[in-house]
């Protein structure tokens, strides 16, 4: 169902916030790789580090192209520049409609469920 989005639409996915902390930059990279591997027309996935510099750190060394930084201000433009530096994104999380699926029972279900409102919404529009 993403797929028949259009390019600006498509949804942002995102690692469950904390993640990063609890099971490690590597893992998340590993199953991101293992989803890519299944499905070929998969969205790019954004690493949400929270507040955590070292997490940023690691994700530059893992190979993450998209970012999620939420730290204070100061420590915020470094690990800004760092990424930029090394032709990264740093991605802003939350902007537009968000699915959040930390309570879902059936989060197949809900997500396919946003994704068809989602696509029904843009054809109205149109």
């Amino acid at each position: 169902m993403a797929s028949k989005l259009s390019t600006g639409d498509q949804p942002v996915i995102r690692t469950a916030p904390g993640a990063s902390d609890y099971v490690g930059v590597q893992l998340l990279w590993d199953m991101t790789e293992l989803a890519r591997a299944q499905f070929t027309d998969a969205a790019e996935i954004v690493l949400d580090c929270g507040d955590n510099p070292a997490a940023v750190f690691g994700a530059l060394r893992t190979g993450w192209t998209r970012i999620a930084y939420e730290g204070p201000e100061p420590l915020y433009n470094k690990v800004s520049s760092l990424i930029a530096g090394h032709k990264k994104q740093l991605v802003s999380l939350n902007e537009g409609p968000v699915l959040d699926l930390c309570h879902s029972i059936n989060p197949i279900n809900d997500c396919a469920v946003w994704l068809q409102e989602m696509h029904r919404d843009q054809v109205e529009t149109c």
